[in-house]
């Protein structure tokens, strides 16, 4: 994690400024969010707050939020989906999994982009499936080592192959909900 929130910072500014300004779509987690606003994300409202700002800056049309510590519960986190510049907000609560992976942020990406051309015309929906795939799988590899004293990162590999009925159709399981 310090390698990969020095290399973000050593990178900023081609993020911000390059990329940025010319991305279709903005999918980045609470640390990316905060660290390409230059603001912190407290609250649900603060979120939002980054959405616009995230939309002032360039073209993107959708911006997500896609997970962060973002509220009162410990025992969730939450996704914030800003879509059409804003016009349309979408919040997930997601139930917090006691681990840590590495290529989430890779899944939720590659189920966004799904979901998005299957469904374009229903964010709540985009937003629903794109969380409930990506809990499924990261579900399904927390299941396959959480008795495992120790596990090691060949342990924690996420279980993409085993969840293939999961990928193609995730259930709904998760609820994503309108707020504006």
């Amino acid at each position: 994690k310090q390698w990969y929130q020095r290399r973000v910072r050593e990178l900023l500014s081609v993020y911000r400024n390059v990329i940025v300004p010319i991305a279709d779509v903005l999918l980045p987690n609470q640390f990316e969010a905060e660290q390409l606003s230059g603001h912190n994300i407290a609250s649900e409202e603060d979120g939002w707050k980054v959405c616009d700002w995230l939309h002032s800056r360039g073209k993107a049309e959708t911006v997500v939020i896609t997970s962060g510590e973002i509220g009162s519960s410990s025992n969730e986190i939450v996704s914030l989906g800003s879509f059409k510049r804003g016009a349309t907000r979408i919040r997930v609560s997601i139930p917090k999994i006691p681990s840590t992976f590495t290529g989430s942020g890779d899944v939720f990406a590659a189920a966004f982009l799904i979901w998005s051309h299957k469904l374009p015309d229903d964010p709540r929906e985009v937003m629903e499936k794109t969380v409930n795939t990506t809990y499924c799988v990261l579900n399904r590899t927390y299941e396959s080592f959480k008795d495992t004293p120790d596990p090691t990162s060949f342990d924690k590999e996420l279980k993409l192959i085993q969840s293939k009925g999961d990928l193609e159709d995730p259930g709904n399981a998760i609820k994503a909900v309108v707020v504006k």
